[in-house]
């Protein structure tokens, strides 16, 4: 029952792999691409295995809030900085701009992408890696236990290789894929310490999500 359990969730961290390269190369398409990714792979796993996070629904302090406000304004002051200092060494502008219209990017979804990004992509991202995966690998061997941990968050972050390939230049790639795995460890901890499920969903969309569409904004005003 234990290695029927274990197969089943660690193919379902595998199965972002198959949706999204169906989505981005052979659909070319980035409303396919999130359809496939969090309609398809995330949303029924969430509620089907809902009540592995349904006790962490618990809110954030007032100083988690002012934590979290304070983290969100300096990362994306950071982003800005680190965008105008180094931006043309990790993206090149022109390729950027082909690879988002070719797969049916237009100007006018800026807006409603940045909402999705906040409320749908990071609510799903951390109900799911976090809620679900790495409490469903709690079951795991205790003298294992680091192994969901480290499962959970590479497995989180290889899969955004696939995206991330397609918009920065060589070796930047796999530094950004290595941000995002301390990203998932510092949202698994979040998770772990405070013992609520809102917290990183929270740091996820304001802090991390939010950074990524400040640097976005900046891109597609300066082009």
């Amino acid at each position: 029952m234990k290695n029927a359990r274990l197969g089943i969730v660690i193919a379902l961290t595998l199965l972002p792999w198959p949706l999204v390269w169906l989505g981005m190369y052979q659909l070319h398409s980035i409303p396919w691409t999130f359809f496939l990714y969090h309609g398809i792979c995330l949303l029924p796993a969430v509620i089907i295995f809902r009540t592995l996070w349904l006790p962490g629904l618990r809110r954030p302090t007032k100083m988690q809030f002012v934590s979290l406000v304070a983290s969100a304004v300096a990362l994306g002051a950071a982003c800005i900085m680190a965008y105008h200092l180094t931006g043309e060494l990790v993206i090149e502008k022109q390729t950027v701009l082909e690879v988002l219209t070719q797969r049916g990017y237009e100007a006018k979804w800026m807006l409603p992408l940045c909402v999705y990004f906040i409320v749908v992509n990071a609510t799903l991202e951390e109900l799911f890696w976090r809620g679900v995966i790495l409490n469903e690998l709690k079951f795991v061997d205790k003298t294992w236990k680091i192994f969901g941990i480290v499962w959970t968050n590479v497995a989180f972050a290889a899969w955004h290789y696939l995206v991330i390939r397609l918009l920065v230049r060589p070796v930047w790639a796999e530094l950004v894929i290595l941000s995002l795995v301390l990203v998932g460890l510092y949202s698994s901890w979040l998770y772990r310490k405070y013992d609520s499920i809102l917290l990183p969903i929270l740091w996820h969309a304001f802090v991390f999500d939010l950074a990524v569409i400040v640097v976005f904004v900046n891109f597609a005003i300066q082009r």
